[in-house]
């Protein structure tokens, strides 16, 4: 399963930060920054590997993943999120919002500076933040692998 979510980097002129992540292993599997339209939205699922493009999806009410997933006759849930009524479905892309804002600060809204280069360096210090998550991610789950392949053998 994909989570899938955006960020409001800066509201105007308006920049979003889209992002999609396994559900199961929390890898941030693609990104995109601009706009918030569905041709954003087309352009972070080109980012997907092809083996997840055709995993269910769940991510907040926005319009354009309806519309875009309903075109592409792929399974989609809108989830709630939120004071205790949420689903938890969006609860691992929602995690990884919280971290990048925490990390990097040219994701918090009030601290954007607006010139000409900004959507360039706040793309390559976003691949950096989720170069990073990914190794650390990888990791984790080798070491899990690699323990319960050792418990399983001994008595």
């Amino acid at each position: 399963m994909i989570e899938a979510d955006e960020l409001c980097v800066r509201q105007s002129p308006p920049l979003w930060l889209w992002t999609a992540a396994s559900r199961s292993v929390g890898q941030v599997l693609g990104f995109s920054l601009g706009d918030r339209s569905d041709a954003e939205l087309a352009w972070l699922w080109t980012d997907v590997p092809a083996s997840y493009q055709h995993a269910p999806v769940c991510s907040d009410h926005w319009g354009a993943y309806s519309r875009f997933f309903a075109g592409r006759g792929q399974a989609h849930e809108g989830c709630d999120k939120g004071s205790g009524k949420g689903s938890g479905k969006t609860s691992r892309i929602e995690a990884l919002n919280c971290k990048w804002r925490q990390r990097q600060s040219g994701l918090v809204r009030k601290s954007c500076g607006i010139w000409d280069g900004m959507r360039d360096d706040v793309v390559e210090r976003f691949m950096i933040l989720a170069e990073e998550h990914n190794r650390q991610v990888i990791a984790r789950y080798e070491r899990k692998k690699r323990l319960s392949t050792t418990t399983m053998g001994s008595p």
